[in-house]
């Protein structure tokens, strides 16, 4: 497979017999793209240009342990398509795609490197992030790189941690925020908001009987996480246009409804979104769901939510 996506050539490492200029390879998920991926994009520009080298990102398909274990359901922070699109963002040009499977995870990182990314991609160097590891766990001998590289050719070069307050920036961590709800500690590890995207869908239309009609969102993959249950202030991207927006992500417990929902209402909007796709960019989770009393108290709250969200959305103008 080729094709651009962007401005970004994308290739399957099956697709691959030899390139035939000297390389500089990272590998990883890069599941967020966050401050400390952009580092090490940022790293693997600038390096791979002072040593002349072509600069290639090696990426995977899916997460390595949903071929591991079977019943392993992964939270990413991003799909592959958005993946994709926000390395391109980052500048990378030459995206190299593995399809993982069980061969792939009996590799032992030695057998990987020489295998793949040196008699593939003809690579001259390795850029790790300063936590980057691959390899079977079975046949660990990723503590050898070094050793290998003195033998083939090319060297090992790590960066440093990204740190905020003192904390180092992973994908881990991040997922740990949004989950616990800290929508503003996840926006500055990623270095921007976090984003849900997916097609407007019918729902139970009980926001337009409150005077606050929402879109029901259909998050279309399992494996995309979900924040921590609650109200939402938002940035809805629709059609090209911005919109404040806020929603509602999980039960709804005022009118005895236990299924999970993301419904978004989008301020100072009128007209018909069915069929449309939007993106939700998270600003700020502003409470709890509760159960009212009655849906006046619910109308109340949900127009003092209105003005949050509005103020809130303000602020990042």
């Amino acid at each position: 497979m080729y094709f651009l996506f962007s401005m970004m050539e994308l290739h399957n490492i099956e697709d691959i017999n030899f390139i035939e200029r000297p390389t500089m390879v990272t590998v990883g998920m890069f599941d967020g793209v966050h401050l400390g991926h952009r580092q090490l994009l940022r790293h693997l520009a600038q390096q791979a240009s002072a040593l002349a080298l072509q600069p290639i990102v090696v990426t995977f398909d899916r997460h390595p342990r949903q071929v591991l274990d079977k019943n392993y359901v992964p939270r990413m922070l991003c799909t592959f398509d958005e993946r994709l699109e926000l390395l391109s963002q980052c500048g990378v040009q030459h995206v190299v795609v593995a399809s993982f499977d069980r061969a792939m995870a009996s590799m032992s990182a030695c057998s990987f490197a020489r295998d793949v990314l040196c008699n593939k991609l003809n690579m001259n160097a390795l850029l790790l992030g300063y936590d980057n590891v691959f390899g079977s766990r079975l046949y660990n001998d990723f503590a050898q790189l070094p050793d290998l590289g003195n033998e083939l050719g090319f060297k090992v070069v790590r960066v440093q941690a990204v740190s905020l307050d003192g904390v180092e920036v992973s994908s881990t961590k991040i997922r740990h925020c949004l989950m616990d709800g800290d929508i503003e500690k996840a926006t500055a590890m990623l270095g921007s908001p976090y984003s849900i995207e997916g097609p407007v869908v019918h729902g139970r239309h009980v926001g337009t009987g409150l005077g606050f009609p929402t879109a029901n969102i259909h998050v279309a993959d399992p494996n995309k996480l979900l924040p921590k249950q609650g109200v939402y202030a938002l940035r809805a991207i629709c059609n090209g246009q911005l919109y404040a927006a806020m929603a509602n992500l999980g039960a709804q417990p005022t009118f005895h409804q236990n299924q999970i929902v993301f419904e978004v209402h989008l301020l100072d909007f009128n007209g018909e979104l069915y069929g449309n796709t939007m993106q939700l960019c998270f600003l700020h989770r502003m409470r709890d769901i509760v159960n009212f009393p009655s849906p006046e108290a619910l109308i109340e709250q949900l127009g003092k939510d209105a003005a949050e969200a509005k103020l809130i959305y303000s602020k990042t103008l």
